[in-house]
């Protein structure tokens, strides 16, 4: 007992070792239990550690934010950052995970495996095994780990605590992070809270809390022009040839035409592990925010600089792809746990990809139909008599407007003419003017501003558009028959002393349906051909990415992707709700002979 005794002073009253944790920590460490790279912990494999680790145990740090991807030994820097407070800065510690299951599991396959690697915590395992149990353990230097579960509020109160570690903090329930910082309030300046997470959602209390930090980003040296940047996905680039005979994306080829660009110099890094590793030998972490408070750290690295940089590519686009589909579900796993990202929807990831077609914008084309006189749609050649098949759609804002000219030909191909913002419904007739389109092909949303935009229909022969929840509308045929239609018969809207104008409601499922349909040029052998000119604006480009189909409450709806403008592409929507109308496409294209058809626009 007197042995015992005299052991716990000379260890109580030993001083601390100072060496940076992470170099205590390569003398230590045996080994990483867990780890795929076998034998003792090497901070060269992952050099990033070394500020994070030392971070934790600076005294003069009251809060360290690490927000890292997965699989790049983000929890590893606390967990071997532990051994390292037990032995040389014990203090009643709480390490928090989700749940008490995610704790218990936490405990059991990684914190204990990684002590009984490291002998000089083992050595301060207690001898009475009731107090070492899965979420508490009583070490012989005085100090108690608790590994608990955030979700219980119960495990963020009562205790006072020196350290906390948090992890995975995305997954906590709003608040608890709060909860938990509180703990440590007793301990004044030797309190010490360290929160580790993937990326989240924007907004969220892990991402808030990283804010208030000085937002270090791990960054690299360019060796042929000096220029210290961040691992930026926004440099990644693989070749847009690298696909099959179908046009699909060829992933074997993608994998191997990634690369790495310097934005300084242009240099391309070849994808290689010894690349990765000639960079991240010059690596340091950078703040993005230096006027932080310095009691507060923020780290944050992503995974371009520990995997693949082409296997990295081939998962976001089959990501990129399903999103299109409606499923965001692995571009959003994309950027949190890969990028360490907090999660919105980011335009880039739902641009158009699609060849420009070789013409500039308000270009003629060959290919257009005619309307004649009489509304009958007539294939080139025609008399000088008929009007070119062109339709202007325009898109009402408070004090702007949005406007498209596509032109049409009999089956069903059309281009893009013209789209510009514009600011009266005086420009949208100079622009019908200048494009010689017929008043009755002048298509104008009239869900803003609802009778200003019914009285200058009135005023100039225009038809209104009002997009619809519903899914089709009923048209009376002959014989006493009804059909279903994407689009409503024609309503007379009266404006007094004789004035009026026609609406049609379209359906917006149906009609965007279509229009995704025909942005994939969907019938290619009939020659169909959805074109955009090699000068097409930015801007368009972006709004046509602005919305997606998704699945809500079991029905199929187009919702806006956040709130990026859509003005282009309800836009596009109505061009194919007046094409659809005049059955030019859509199923009731292919019964309609357009030599001999006497269609009027707005019927």
């Amino acid at each position: 007992m007197n042995t015992d005794v005299a052991s716990m002073f000379a260890e109580a009253v030993r001083p601390p070792d100072r060496r940076p944790p992470w170099q205590w920590a390569e003398e230590n460490i045996a080994a990483i239990p867990y780890s795929p790279v076998p034998g003792r912990f090497r901070s060269d494999n992952s050099p990033w550690v070394r500020a994070v680790m030392e971070a934790i145990v600076d005294p003069r740090v009251k809060l360290v934010s690490i927000i890292a991807s997965v699989q790049s030994s983000k929890t590893t820097v606390p967990e071997l950052t532990l051994c390292y407070i037990i032995k040389n800065l014990p203090g009643p510690c709480l390490w928090l995970d989700q749940t008490d299951e995610d704790a218990k599991d936490q405990s059991e396959s990684r914190l204990q495996k990684l002590f009984e690697e490291c002998q000089a915590v083992k050595d301060l395992f207690p001898k009475d095994r009731h107090k070492k149990r899965n979420h508490t353990i009583h070490f012989a230097n005085g100090m108690t780990l608790w590994i608990l579960g955030a979700h219980n509020k119960t495990n963020l109160q009562r205790r006072s605590i020196r350290w906390l570690i948090g992890d995975e903090t995305w997954r906590w329930p709003s608040g608890h992070m709060a909860e938990a910082e509180a703990r440590v309030t007793a301990f004044g300046w030797l309190g010490k809270c360290v929160f580790l997470s993937q990326g989240g959602e924007e907004n969220d209390d892990t991402h808030r809390k990283f804010e208030t930090t000085d937002q270090r980003e791990w960054t690299f040296q360019c060796p042929h022009c000096g220029t210290r940047q961040t691992f930026a996905w926004e440099n990644i680039e693989w070749s847009k040839s690298a696909r099959d005979e179908k046009g699909e994306w060829d992933f074997t080829a993608v994998r191997e035409s990634t690369i790495l660009r310097c934005e300084g110099c242009n240099h391309y890094f070849e994808d290689s592990d010894a690349t990765r590793r000639t960079l991240n030998a010059t690596g340091r972490f950078v703040a993005q925010n230096p006027n932080a408070s310095v009691e507060n750290v923020g780290f944050h690295w992503n995974a371009l600089c520990t995997m693949s940089w082409g296997k990295l590519a081939e998962i976001y686009l089959r990501a990129k792809a399903a999103a299109k589909q409606g499923d965001t579900s692995l571009l959003q796993q994309f950027y949190q746990k890969r990028l360490a990202l907090p999660w919105r929807e980011y335009a880039e990831d739902y641009r158009m990809e699609i060849a420009t077609s070789g013409y500039r914008m308000g270009e003629l084309w060959d290919g257009e139909a005619g309307v004649e006189r009489t509304g009958r749609i007539v294939s080139p050649p025609f008399e000088e008599s008929t009007i070119p098949l062109r339709i202007l759609t325009v898109d009402c804002q408070m004090d702007h407007l949005f406007a498209v000219v596509r032109a049409w030909s009999a089956e069903g191909s059309s281009r893009l003419l013209w789209c510009e913002r514009i600011l009266t419904f005086e420009d949208v007739e100079a622009t019908r003017e200048r494009f010689g389109i017929h008043a009755n092909l002048v298509f104008v949303d009239a869900g803003h501003a609802t009778y200003d935009v019914y009285r200058q229909c009135a005023r100039r022969g225009w038809v209104a558009l009002i997009g619809d929840r519903r899914a089709t509308f009923v048209h009376k045929a002959r014989k006493g028959q009804s059909v279903q239609r994407f689009y409503s018969p024609r309503r007379k809207v009266s404006l007094g002393t004789g004035r009026f104008c026609y609406v049609h409601y379209w359906s917006n499922l149906n009609i965007k349906d279509t229009l995704a349909r025909l942005r994939r040029n969907q019938d290619p052998a009939r020659g169909i051909t959805w074109e955009v000119p090699d000068d097409v604006p930015e801007e368009y480009l972006a709004q046509m990415e602005s919305e997606q189909r998704v699945k809500e409450k079991n029905t199929w709806l187009w919702k806006q992707i956040g709130k990026r403008p859509n003005h282009y592409f309800d836009c596009e929507a109505m061009q194919a709700a007046a094409a659809t109308m005049l059955k030019i496409i859509g199923r009731e294209s292919t019964n309609v002979d357009h030599e001999t058809s006497t269609l009027s626009p707005s019927q």
